[in-house]
């Protein structure tokens, strides 16, 4: 990997993937296997529980810069000033509004079916 710093003033045309963070080790910031309450290092052999996992970023964006397409890959700390919060925090809040989410849709299929069932 080139440990030299290259600045690029491009235009963002895409994300590649949805899913800009992961699951890390706190050794070796390579992505874990989180099974049942455990989290599993592949490369370090590093182990812990699931709830203590720290996050963090991979964004993978496709670019363009005057004639040229580049797909470049950040990773880290360094978007936490982009999104204004660790990858850790952001993942808290998504989890825990996904399960508000989930709350509702249930909230509302049973509502739907109660219904359904007087007609």
């Amino acid at each position: 990997m080139n440990k030299r710093r290259k600045f690029l003033l491009a235009s963002v045309l895409a994300l590649q993937n949805s899913s800009f963070i992961y699951p890390s080790c706190r050794k070796c910031f390579s992505r874990v296997i989180l099974v049942s309450k455990r989290s599993n290092c592949p490369k370090c052999g590093s182990t812990g529980e699931a709830e203590n996992t720290s996050y963090r970023y991979k964004l993978s964006l496709k670019v363009a810069e005057s004639n040229k397409l580049f797909v470049i890959t950040v990773f880290g700390s360094c978007l936490d000033t982009f999104f204004g919060l660790t990858a850790t925090d952001l993942h808290k809040i998504l989890k825990a509004n996904m399960e508000k989410v989930r709350i509702s849709v249930t909230y509302m299929h049973a509502l739907t079916t109660k219904e359904k069932s007087k007609h």
